[in-house]
């Protein structure tokens, strides 16, 4: 049997502090962020229907200013199969559209989902801040 684990991952354009924005996406959810991290990086995050979320301030393409939102699976359960053993089999269910409509509706903030431009301006800008760091690392979900 299949595992259903959902994910999402949207952006919006913005000069507003990713704090500001985490607390409208919280409004929006009924969720309330905190200061964690996502991928080793400081981020605001909250914990909502079995999802980690996370909010964090990134370089979009052509150097915007862009609060990237990112929800995964966080519910340990999923790490094992109904029966209880190892085999677990996943099917990827992305919610991305949907979060997206919800979040532009409900937060007034213009949400979309990235695009391989904005990916590759995310990988560009993480790559410098890695060098800058002495190579920490981090690549973006898929």
């Amino acid at each position: 049997m299949k595992r259903q684990k959902i994910r999402f991952s949207a952006r919006a354009d913005t000069d507003e502090a990713p704090e500001q924005v985490a607390a409208r996406v919280g409004r929006a959810l009924g969720c309330t962020f905190a200061r964690g991290e996502f991928q080793r990086r400081p981020a605001q995050v909250a914990s909502v229907f079995g999802l980690k979320i996370s909010a964090i301030g990134v370089s979009g393409a052509g150097g915007k200013n862009v609060v990237k939102l990112v929800g995964e699976v966080a519910e340990e359960g999923f790490l094992y199969a109904p029966g209880g053993s190892d085999d677990v089999e996943y099917e990827r269910v992305d919610i991305s559209a949907y979060v997206v409509d919800l979040l532009t509706i409900r937060t007034g903030l213009p949400w979309y989902r990235p695009t391989p431009e904005d990916y590759a301006a995310e990988r560009e800008a993480s790559r410098g801040l890695d060098d800058w760091l002495g190579g920490v690392g981090a690549d973006e979900e898929r």
